[in-house]
Formats: C-alpha cells, structure tokens, sequence
C-alpha cells in the first residue's frame, strides 16, 4: 500500500496561526490552508494508494478520471476537518498505450487546489481480432486462391490510434492509407494482386500508432492457387491439323471453328511455385486416358516465366500426325509436392478418367486431326488434272453424323478453288450406287455448294443428279460452290442408303478454303 503525505510545516504553521486568531476573534472567517507541492506517484492499473492529509474544515476530494476513484467506488468523497487517510483506486478502465494522468482535487469551502498526481503506467500496443484474441503466427488472417476476387475483410481492434499505410507487395488495401481510433472496432478490405497469386507466401500488415513510428503486425498467410489456371478454357475444343502448322477451337454458339497458327499460346498462366511438372496423356478411348513417356508423346508445353510476376506464358505443339486417325491428348502441370503427395499412380482413376485431385491440373485437353490420305472406296473422275481425292473422315463429330442422316462412314472431297468440272463422275467399288440406294441435298436445308450443272441426268429433289448405277454423273462451273463475296459456301452431302432406308455412307463436296 502506497501512501501520499500532504502534511507539511507550513501547513503547522498556518493551522497555529489560525487557532491564536480564532480565539482572539471567534468571528473572523476560517481560511483554508493546502499543500504547497503537488503529490506525484506512478501507479499501475489494479493497484491502490492511501492519500494522507488533515484539513482545517469540511473538504471534498475529486478524480479527473474516471480510472481513478476513491473507496466509495466514485470519483469524488467527502468529509470532515482533521486527519484523513482516503483510499484512491487505479482500474483498466480506458488502460492504452503511453502512460496517463489522474488529478486528485481538493475542495475546503470555495477554494480548491490540485494536491496530488497519479500517473498510471500504460501497456503495450496490441492488436486483436473480432473475437479479442491477439494476432500473432499462431492466430493470423489465412487467404485461399478461391476468395481472390471478392477479397477478404480483416476487422480488429487497437489500443491506440492507428494508420495503415505499410503492407505486402502482393497485397491491396483497398482504399489504403487508412486510418482509425483506438478502443474501436476497424476494418480494411484486401486481396491478393493478380499477377502474385500463383504462389504461396507469408506476409505482415503493419498498423502503426499515428504520427509515431511504433506498430503492430497483423500476420496474413497466402496459400496459393490449387490448381491450374490460364486465359484459355482447359477443354475448349482445341484442334490442331495433321500437321501441326494450325490450330482452332469451335466456337460453342456458332458451331464454326476459328484457325490460327500455331503454336497454341496461353497467357497468364498460374500454378502454384516454380517447382512442378509437366505431363502428358492421351485419349486412348473416349476419356480412358494414359500417361505417355518421351518415346510416345507427340505434345509439347514449354513453359516459361516472365519477370517480376508468378503468372507464366505457355506455347503448346504438337508433332505431325502421319496416321489416318485422329488423336486426342492431355497436359498436366502439377507442383511437384502436391505430384508427390498424390502419387504418380493415382491420377488415374479404375476407369482411367482423371481423379478429381489430378483433375484440377489439367492445363489443356486438345486433339489433332488425322493424315487425310485417299482412300480406295470412291474413285473421282474429272478427265483433268489435277485429281481429286476422297477421303475418309476419322471420327466424325456426333454433329455432322447427324447432318448425315446417321451415317458414320462419311467421306469428303475438296475441289480446287474456281475450277470448272464439266464432267465429274463418284463411283465406288465398296458402296453400291443405284438409283434406289442414292439421294442428294444440301446441309439441312441451307445453301448447297453451288449451282448444279447436268451432263445428263434427271430431277431428284431440288437438285439434278444422274444415276446410273455405278455412278454419279454431273458438272460443275467454275463458279459454283462460292457466295458473292467469294467465301465457299456449304457442301453438298451424297448418300447412300441401305434397303431399309437407312443412310450408311454419304460423301461431302467441297470447295477449297
């Protein structure tokens, strides 16, 4: 227990003076006598003192603070003439950073004088979250790849007043610098810059007391993207031709393909560190994949990294296909400890599909058409040079099977651009083409290749056709099969139907592009 002694010799000295003056005049007023100094004791919160004084006629004592109060639990007391002895408390009430001051005031009559000064010790800064617990590497604000768009909110409380203006370079603050009170609840809004979001990380975020240099941290933990990421779609429908100079990808609400050149470039891409790998997978069947080795793989992604960002820049080929069927492929670029903790061997699942793990790191799926090479089931005679090939369509899209009536041997013929065929005879010797088993038209109704030019023949639709069993027999001018703007136009379908009805074959005439 500390204790404040306000007595003093002058104090005496005056307390005398007045008791001779009182009894020679019992009438003159009672002047009040205080302390000349000034008490001053350093506290800290929780603690109490004794404050010792003897007044000459009724007094009032008085707390500035409310962290200061007298044994009644107020933060004022009263009481008669003579020796005291008054219990002060110092409680937590408003407790910050830096110390603070209490007055203690005393009141004889109508006078008044501040007899002592209590300095209360303050604590450290801090900084708690919403729940007022203190951050620190055990308790801090975690982000996930999945919240980098809408951000992530961090409310805490201080115990001082506080600026934000210091923080990762990864990071935004929106509308940073901020400032805010202590003792009230604040929040700053953040998220992770799209260029830096790739990797994971650790970072601070200093809330420093205004105008000082002093702060505290707030510690914020990046985990990184959990997959893959680029600016194209992983299974957009990207094909390259034979061999491999193009590439394109059908457009989903028009059904029409855009080709460019090769190779496949893709922007922005993401994955998690700079240790990873990169596999490749083909399509064996319909979505039955395997992993393919350096002997067999006829993809390629080189990856590469730009400076000052995690985002990579990707460049997908593929070598050229000399078969006559189409094949379909995979990339996976996974971080190696997550390849690790998977294991090479459960990537796959029974049914060879992609695991759900594996999955989230596919890259690209693509395909690639295969070799066009002549096949022997229909002959084409033009009786000119140069000669025109049939080929036979591998793997044809569920689509153009439809347009086909359901035939799934669908063969195709490219004429030259802006050639007449005065004389142009199909015949197979695999399919047997007769009038009963033969029809023609155009793509479901739209426009067909051009305007047909008889040789001889009869009317079959809205076409004219010659069927003479083994063969067609017709002409075209040099002009059918373009719009006016010179682009070719659809082509026409040829099928052959069974005794049943039922297309089994059809052959598509084109234009060259």
């Amino acid at each position: 227990m500390k204790y404040i002694n306000i007595l003093s010799k002058m104090w005496l000295m005056a307390v005398a003076v007045m008791v001779v003056a009182c009894s020679e005049d019992e009438g003159a007023p009672v002047t009040p006598s205080f302390p000349e100094e000034e008490q001053i004791l350093s506290v800290k919160a929780g603690e109490s003192v004794d404050l010792v004084f003897e007044a000459s006629m009724d007094w009032k004592l008085y707390s500035s603070t409310l962290w200061c109060r007298f044994s009644n639990g107020m933060t004022s007391i009263s009481g008669q003439a003579g020796k005291q002895t008054v219990q002060v408390s110092v409680n937590e009430e408003m407790l910050s950073y830096g110390e603070m001051q209490a007055e203690i005031t005393l009141k004889q009559g109508d006078m008044e004088k501040v007899i002592a000064k209590l300095t209360r010790q303050g604590e450290g800064l801090w900084v708690t979250d919403a729940n007022g617990n203190y951050f620190s590497e055990e308790n801090l604000i975690p982000f996930f790849y999945r919240e980098i768009g809408k951000g992530v909110d961090i409310n805490f409380t201080t115990n001082y007043d506080w600026t934000v203006e210091e923080y990762p370079e990864w990071l935004v603050v929106n509308e940073a610098p901020l400032k805010g009170l202590g003792f009230r609840p604040g929040n700053i809004s953040v998220t992770v810059k799209n260029e830096f979001s790739a990797f994971a990380k650790k970072g601070d975020i200093k809330v420093k007391r205004t105008g000082t240099d002093d702060f505290v941290n707030i510690p914020v933990n990046f985990y990184g993207i959990d997959r893959v990421s680029s600016d194209k779609n992983a299974w957009g429908g990207w094909t390259f031709n034979s061999d491999g100079g193009k590439y394109s990808t059908s457009n989903s609400m028009t059904g029409e393909s855009d080709e460019f050149d090769a190779p496949l470039v893709m922007q922005n891409v993401l994955v998690n560190g700079n240790d990873y790998e990169v596999l490749y997978f083909e399509d064996f069947s319909d979505k039955q994949y395997r992993l393919m080795d350096d002997a067999s793989k006829w993809i390629n992604a080189s990856i590469e990294s730009n400076e000052g960002v995690e985002n990579k820049t990707a460049k997908v080929s593929v070598i050229e296909n000399s078969t006559s069927k189409k094949r379909k492929g995979a990339i996976l670029v996974i971080p190696t400890d997550t390849l690790n903790m998977i294991g090479r061997d459960n990537l796959l699942t029974a049914d060879n599909d992609f695991t759900e793990a594996a999955g989230k790191y596919v890259l690209i799926g693509l395909s690639q058409a295969a070799k066009q090479i002549a096949t022997s089931d229909f002959t084409v005679d033009t009786g000119a040079s140069p000669a025109v090939d049939v080929v036979k369509i591998d793997d044809p899209s569920a689509q153009l099977i439809q347009q086909c009536f359901g035939a799934e041997n669908i063969y195709e013929c490219v004429l030259a651009k802006h050639t007449s065929y005065e004389y142009f005879a199909i015949s197979s010797g695999t399919y047997n083409i007769s009038f009963e088993t033969c029809m023609s038209g155009g793509d479901m109704g739209l426009d067909y290749v051009g305007n047909w030019q008889p040789f001889s023949g009869m009317v079959s639709g809205s076409s004219y056709t010659f069927m003479n069993y083994a063969t067609w027999e017709f002409g075209l001018s040099a002009e059918a099969g373009y719009d006016e703007s010179g682009a070719p136009l659809k082509p026409i379908y040829l099928f052959i139907m069974n005794e049943e009805g039922a297309a089994i074959a059809a052959v598509l005439i084109k234009r060259a592009e």
